[in-house]
């Protein structure tokens, strides 16, 4: 069997994320434009005044974001995903889409004039709300999971394995946004607190707000729940099936301590799979926050998919598809050359 050397096993995993990108890419704008919903009428709003002013307006503002051409008529899905690539002019005869790093104007966010903001500052400007609110979720989660899922493996059919079992059970089989719920819901007897944030806790610069710390409290804690119930059954189940092993067996009959045994000999070894998941539990938070941060109000990018959903942004929810697609496939590769370092009897 011929050995593939580690920087070229990653070379090649990166040269596959740009055709997997395309295809996020496709798939992504053809649900988005048979989505329904007139994205004009949307942004029109309430109209007041005749027909043929309306008419006029109208065509104006489907030309200005592209999908009517200079008559009035539909602008082809296929032109407008080429355009959005970068491939055709625009309307304007400008070449200017994702392959010039160009991520377009958003039709909902707009500055004066009515101009469409540009998606990647506003991608910018919420990223920090929405990874100030994961990072945590995940270094909590992960770091609670793997304690628990520890103590139920080493203490199974116990009432604590079976308590927390039956409580992963009830997480795991509950909505995210209804979770929220509950979680605001139970602050709110508690403590008189809701969680929904309010527009004191993002002013600049909010890492020097501690109203900005009190409202991220509540999501964190949701995001948290959400991945604690997965991981550490899955640390449970993979730390059991080590422990079944013969060479686990040898080790206890050595006269090695239960603590050597578990954490040198099993837990190591149970850890291919943890961290496949655990790799994939960020990009699965950031997916997660879309309902935690509309229940909360958060200012993130889930947030601003949500909006833009409802307002039928086209290019701004191609814009979070993209990035959100990007970064599950950059932690998906990090995660396989992660392995090597694990598992030393892995070669590329």
């Amino acid at each position: 069997m011929i050995k593939i050397s580690l920087r070229s096993y990653a070379l090649r995993r990166l040269l596959y994320i740009f055709p997997t990108l395309l295809g996020i890419s496709i798939i992504s704008f053809a649900l988005i434009a048979a989505s329904p919903g007139d994205p004009v009428q949307i942004r029109l709003g309430l109209w007041i005044g005749e027909q043929p002013e309306y008419e006029e307006v109208y065509n104006q503002v489907g030309f200005e974001i592209g999908v009517l051409d200079e008559n009035g008529e539909p602008v082809s899905m296929f032109v407008r995903y080429f355009r959005w690539l970068g491939l055709l002019k625009d309307q304007y005869g400008v070449r200017s889409g994702i392959l010039q790093g160009n991520l377009g104007s958003s039709w909902f966010y707009t500055m004066s004039g009515n101009v469409g903001k540009p998606i990647s500052d506003i991608i910018v400007g919420r990223l920090w709300y929405t990874l100030f609110l994961t990072t945590p979720a995940f270094v909590i989660s992960t770091i609670l999971a793997t304690i628990i899922g520890v103590v139920q493996a080493t203490r199974q059919y116990s009432l604590w394995d079976k308590g927390v079992t039956l409580a992963s059970l009830i997480g795991f089989s509950m909505p995210v946004f209804w979770l929220a719920k509950l979680v605001m819901l139970t602050a709110f007897y508690l403590f008189d607190f809701t969680g929904a944030t309010t527009g004191d806790a993002f002013t600049e610069p909010f890492i020097m707000n501690p109203r900005f710390y009190l409202f991220l409290i509540l999501p964190t804690v949701t995001l948290v729940l959400t991945a604690l119930v997965f991981l550490s059954r899955l640390t449970r189940s993979q730390l059991l099936d080590i422990l079944r092993q013969d060479y686990i067996t040898t080790a206890r009959a050595k006269g090695l301590s239960e603590r050597r045994v578990i954490y040198k000999h099993a837990f190591r070894n149970a850890m291919l799979p943890i961290i496949t998941v655990v790799g994939l539990a960020l990009p699965g938070l950031l997916g997660g926050s879309v309902m935690v941060e509309g229940v909360f109000g958060w200012p993130g990018l889930g947030t601003v998919f949500l909006t833009s959903a409802l307002q039928r942004d086209q290019p701004m929810m191609m814009a979070t598809n993209f990035v959100f697609g990007g970064m599950f496939l950059a932690f998906r590769l990090l995660i396989d050359l992660s392995y090597a370092l694990v598992d030393p009897r892995i070669r590329y």
